[in-house]
Parts: structure tokens; C-alpha cells; sequence
């Protein structure tokens, strides 16, 4: 009896022991299928996160570069406004290049000029930096000169002496060399720069095209300096949903 119930409790025992060997043997199974599982979701996810992530970055970068754009070109509007056919230096396709007072920097002379005079006695010189061009413009015309030393309160310096005679309260006006073009980076996009008095910065960049046109007053094109009454700048580029164009009328 004794050995009968020894041989039962053992056929238990091993019954036993196979039975939980065999749950550890699927719970182990599934864990790895389930932590492939996860893999996977993590894997898709990641991917999905990094796509979105660059769209969005694209859709900023596209952003930015359309801000840049209509700043740019308002820029270009409000200086190139200021501008006359008679300021103008050179107006190509690429180029257009103008004389300006941009910063509304002006005076008035205090006391009369004779000929051959280079110190200029005025209301407010302060601010005015050395090198600019100043225009002193009275009932007989303008002359053009530089200033050789930067303007102060009651007084400015010219580099060469006037050659015409000023009355009292003749007007001085800085005269600003402004140029716009274009220009081809490492990558071979366009820029369109902008140049005040020799200091150049790119105003719009990464662009395709970029051309400027000029209109006489029948609206006919020109490249004379002359005769341009509207200057038009025409911008392409694939990050903007549409060509940009400005066209401008110069002050008559």
C-alpha cells in the first residue's frame, strides 16, 4: 500500500512539474512575441514621428522664407520709391543702382556759402557719418560732395571745397548709394542683395529667378536712366505658392 501510494504521489509530482513546465514554456513564448510586437510599434512610431517632424520643419522653413520674401520686397518698395531718374546710376536687368537720402537725414545751412568754402555751418550735423555723399541744393541747382569727417552739431566738413555760391537756408540732404542685384550662392540658388553705401547684406535668399524691369511713362521698357518712371521687380521661387511681383512708380 505504501509503495502504491509512493508511486502515485511521484506520477503526481512529475504530472506536476510538466504541467508547469509547460506554462513557463508559452508565457516566455508570448513574452517574446510581445516584446517584438513593441519593437515594432516603437519602430513605426519613431519613423512617424521623424516624418512628421520634417514636414514640419519644411513648412516652417517655407514659412520664414515667405516672411523674408514680403519683407524683402517691402523693403526694396519703400527705398525704391525714394528714387528719381535722375538718381539713377544704372538700371539693367540685374542691377538697378540709385542715389537716395533713405534715412531722411537733412539740414539746413544757418549762415551763406561763398565759393571754395568747405566747412558748412547748419541747424543739426550730428549723426551724419564720415564719407557719406551730401547734395546742397539752393534756387540755382545741387552740387554733390562727400563729407571728410563725420557731421557735428553746428557744422559739416566737406573733402572738397563747393564750387558755387549757397544762400542762407540752402538745403543739405545725405545722398545714399543704394544698389540691388542679384547674385548665385554655393548652392546655386539666387540671392537678391542689397548694398547702402558700400555695406552689403542678402535681402532675400534661396530664390530662382530674380530680374528687374523698367517702364517709361507710356509703359514701354527701357534701360535708359533717363527715361524710367516705374521700376518692377519679379522674384521665383518653388518654396512660395506663386511668383512675387512689385512694381514701383519713382518720385517725379
Amino acid at each position: 500500500m505504501r509503495k502504491l501510494f509512493a508511486t502515485v504521489s511521484h506520477e503526481q509530482r512529475v504530472k506536476r512539474t510538466s504541467a508547469l513546465s509547460g506554462m513557463n514554456g508559452v508565457c516566455l513564448a508570448e513574452l517574446l512575441i510581445g516584446l517584438a510586437a513593441g519593437v515594432i510599434v516603437l519602430a513605426t512610431a519613431l519613423e512617424t514621428f521623424s516624418i512628421v517632424r520634417q514636414h514640419v520643419a519644411r513648412q516652417q522653413r517655407d514659412l520664414t522664407h515667405q516672411q523674408d520674401l514680403r519683407l524683402g520686397l517691402a523693403v526694396f518698395e519703400q527705398e525704391a520709391r525714394l528714387a528719381t531718374a535722375e538718381s539713377i546710376v544704372i538700371a539693367n536687368p540685374d542691377e538697378f543702382q540709385f542715389r537716395a537720402n533713405i534715412n531722411a537725414q537733412r539740414t539746413t545751412t544757418t549762415g551763406g556759402i561763398v565759393q571754395g568754402q568747405s566747412v558748412l555751418a547748419v541747424q543739426d550735423g550730428s549723426g551724419w557719418g564720415e564719407g557719406k555723399s551730401v547734395a546742397i541744393c539752393g534756387l540755382r541747382g545741387c552740387e554733390l560732395h562727400r563729407l571728410a569727417r563725420a557731421g557735428q552739431r553746428t557744422f559739416l566738413t566737406l573733402a572738397e571745397p563747393v564750387q558755387t555760391a549757397f544762400p542762407a537756408g540752402a538745403s543739405v540732404e545725405v545722398r545714399n548709394h543704394v544698389v540691388y542685384y542679384t547674385r548665385r550662392d554655393e548652392r546655386g540658388l539666387l540671392r537678391l542683395m542689397r548694398m547702402v553705401d558700400g555695406g552689403a547684406g542678402t535681402l532675400v535668399g534661396g530664390l530662382d529667378n530674380a530680374r528687374f524691369a523698367y517702364r517709361d511713362d507710356r509703359g514701354r521698357t527701357t534701360f535708359e536712366p533717363s527715361q524710367v518712371k516705374r521700376v518692377v521687380v519679379k522674384i521665383e521661387s518653388n518654396r512660395s505658392t506663386r511668383h512675387a511681383v512689385r512694381e514701383v512708380s519713382l518720385r517725379s
